[in-house]
């Protein structure tokens, strides 16, 4: 059995482009309706966990929202506090690890979007990221986080059939394709992306991105969070709210301290 914790390849190297993340990012506000609702209903502060380069993080704070960012990523710290400056609104940025970060600080809200759960490859990174959170959480406070159900057409079908094409600033195209290995022992999908960048001057280049994912059950989700000390108050299969199915596209929970 391969051992999770040894990877051959930087499992975050896909961020280490923040430009070309924002790229492939463009527009998804997908989840922001359900997120907002959550925060109306908690109220600020808000911890905005792996928050990238602040798709939502500065999208809360132009609500008017307290928002601190937390990302273990440098580069994409540093393009947030861009955005953050370009778009005239305060956010805390800290540069930090999820599974070990301590800000001497409670939220009444927490999210973590874009299935950065399945970036956590064991029950241990699972766990340390969790108890991170329950020592951020205020006793009523609510962890919303997402990843993606392990239906059959999750696990054994490429994502993107069709591969997607994006217009580069400088009037280029990047091109993309993507072949996938699910490996059931470990729970992991084993994610292989091809980036084709196609310049106006006729250069090319190409980059290679290798992405572990690790995929949990529902069942198993639920005792991993009740095991660590959270309940669930919701559950959805989708950001529209309809419950969690066996054909859903994702599993998204709000939990909160287990008292």
């Amino acid at each position: 059995m391969k051992e999770i914790s040894m990877l051959d390849h930087d499992n975050l190297e896909e961020f280490r482009d923040p430009q070309t993340f924002d790229l492939e990012d463009e527009g998804y506000y997908a989840d922001w309706p359900l997120t907002e609702q959550w925060t109306r209903s908690l109220g600020g502060p808000l911890l905005d966990l792996a928050c990238g380069t602040g798709r939502i993080a500065l999208r809360m704070a132009a609500e008017g929202y307290q928002v601190t960012g937390v990302d273990i990523v440098p580069e994409m710290i540093e393009r947030a506090r861009q955005k953050a400056i370009q778009q005239g609104v305060s956010i805390d940025w800290v540069v930090a690890d999820a599974r070990t970060f301590h800000l001497q600080k409670r939220f009444p809200f927490i999210y973590m979007l874009e299935n950065v759960f399945q970036f956590f490859l064991t029950r241990e990174d699972q766990e340390a990221m969790l108890a991170r959170v329950r020592e951020h959480l205020e006793p009523e406070g609510c962890f919303l986080f997402e990843t993606r159900n392990p239906t059959p057409h999750n696990l054994l079908e490429v994502r993107h059939p069709d591969p997607p094409k994006y217009t580069l600033p400088d009037g280029g195209q990047l091109l993309t394709t993507e072949e996938q290995y699910y490996d059931p022992m470990i729970q992991i999908q084993h994610y292989t992306r091809q980036l084709t960048f196609l310049y106006p001057d006729g250069q090319r280049q190409e980059k290679t991105l290798h992405t572990d994912l690790r995929y949990v059950f529902p069942q198993e989700m639920e005792a991993l969070l009740f095991y660590n000390g959270f309940q669930i108050r919701a559950c959805y299969g989708n950001w529209q709210q309809d419950p969690l199915t066996a054909t859903s596209p994702a599993m998204i929970y709000v939990c909160q301290r287990r008292s």
